[in-house]
C-alpha cells in the first residue's frame, strides 16, 4: 500500500510553520528606538506669584515613548524637570498634557513591528497577528467602522486604564502638580474607587485629572465633539455636563478638543484646560466661550500611528512647528 507522502509532508510543514508562528506572537521583545528628550523653549506670559500657574507641554510624541511605562514617565519628567528648574512648579501649578496621550498606551509590551509601524492600519494588523485569539474574540461585539482599531482598544483596554493611571497619578504625585493627563480612549470608561475601570461598552475618549497627592479627582471628562477619524472607533455620549473641579489654584474645568468652542462651561469655572487645542476655532463651528477666564489649550503636535489622522497615511510632521512648554501666571484674585 502505498503512503499518500504529499499530504503527509503538507500537513508537517503547516504544523511546523503554526508552532513557529505561536512562538512568535509570545516574544515581546523590542528592538532599540529612540526618543527625543531634549529641553524645550518655554514661553511664559505674566508674572510669578503665589496664585499659581497654568503649563502646557506640546511636544512630538514617538513610538519609543511607548515602549514601556518607564519610557513614557521619563519623556513628561524630562520636561516637568525642565519647567521645576525654571521656577514654575510649584503646590498650585496646574499641568496640561496633549490629547491622546493615553490611546497609544495600547502598544506597551507589544512587538516592535507595533511600536515601528508607520500608520495606524499597520500597527492595529501587526496587533491582530500577535495577539490572534484576544484580536477574535473582541471582533464579535464589533461595530465601529475602523475595526481593527476598535478590537485592539478593547482587548488592551485593562492594561491601558492601570497604565495610564499608574504613570500620570505618580507624575502628579512626585511633583507635587494637579495634572490634567490629556485623554485616552477606553470602552466604557468609569472611576470605581478611584480607579479607572472599562467595561464592555462603547469607546469613549475622556480625560482624568490628578490631584498633587496622585489621587483621581471624579468626575471623568468626555470628548462630545469628535473628528471624523475619532467617530471611526469611538462615539461620543449623547449627553454629558462640564465638570468644575476644586484645585488649589481655582475651579477647573477640562474640555477636550472643539467642546471648548462647543460647549458651555459651568458658570463656576475660574480656569480652563484645554487638551487637544484647536489652530482655528471657526473649524469647529463656534467661537471662542467666555475669552477672559484663564485657560491652557495645549495642541497635539503629533502622535505615533497618526491617531488623529488617516489610518492609511502616516503621521505628519511640519518642522515648523515649535515643540514647547507654554506657562502662564495666574493673578490673585480680589
Amino acid at each position: 500500500m502505498r503512503l499518500p507522502i504529499k499530504p503527509l509532508l503538507l500537513t508537517l510543514l503547516g504544523l511546523v510553520a503554526l508552532v513557529v508562528y505561536l512562538n512568535w506572537t509570545t516574544d515581546r521583545r523590542s528592538g532599540p528606538l529612540l526618543s527625543d528628550l531634549r529641553t524645550l523653549p518655554i514661553e511664559s506670559q505674566g508674572q510669578p506669584s503665589t496664585a499659581g500657574n497654568l503649563l502646557g507641554i506640546e511636544v512630538y510624541l514617538q513610538p519609543a515613548d511607548y515602549q514601556s511605562r518607564d519610557r513614557l514617565r521619563l519623556k513628561f519628567a524630562t520636561y516637568l524637570d525642565q519647567a521645576r528648574d525654571a521656577g514654575m512648579i510649584g503646590p498650585r501649578t496646574i499641568v496640561v498634557l496633549p490629547e491622546h496621550v493615553g490611546t497609544g498606551l495600547f502598544a506597551l509590551g507589544e512587538k516592535p513591528e507595533v511600536q515601528q509601524a508607520r500608520t495606524l492600519r499597520d500597527a492595529m494588523q501587526w496587533m491582530a497577528l500577535s495577539n490572534p485569539w484576544d484580536y477574535l474574540r473582541a471582533q464579535f461585539d464589533n461595530t465601529g467602522e475602523d475595526r481593527r482599531t476598535e478590537a485592539v482598544l478593547r482587548i488592551k483596554a485593562a492594561q491601558m486604564a492601570d497604565d495610564y493611571q499608574n504613570i500620570f497619578a505618580d507624575l502628579a504625585r512626585t511633583y507635587g502638580v494637579t495634572l490634567v493627563a490629556g485623554s485616552i480612549v477606553l470602552p466604557e470608561p468609569r472611576l470605581q474607587a478611584g480607579r479607572l475601570t472599562t467595561d464592555i461598552g462603547p469607546l469613549r475618549q475622556v480625560s482624568l485629572v490628578f490631584s498633587p497627592q496622585g489621587e483621581s479627582m471624579s468626575p471623568l471628562h468626555y470628548k462630545t465633539s469628535l473628528s471624523r477619524y475619532e467617530r471611526r472607533y469611538s462615539e461620543a455620549p449623547v449627553s454629558e455636563q462640564s465638570a468644575v473641579l476644586d484645585t488649589p489654584a481655582g475651579r477647573l474645568t477640562v474640555l477636550l478638543g472643539c467642546d471648548a468652542h462647543t460647549r458651555g462651561m459651568p458658570p463656576q469655572t475660574e480656569l480652563l484646560a484645554v487638551p487637544g487645542a484647536v489652530e482655528d476655532p471657526d473649524d469647529c463651528a463656534a467661537q471662542v466661550q467666555n475669552p477672559d477666564i484663564p485657560r491652557m489649550a495645549v495642541r497635539t503636535l503629533g502622535l505615533p500611528w497618526n491617531l488623529l489622522g488617516s489610518p492609511r497615511k502616516p503621521a505628519r510632521r511640519t518642522h515648523n512647528e515649535p515643540v514647547q512648554i507654554r506657562n502662564l501666571w495666574l493673578t490673585e484674585r480680589p
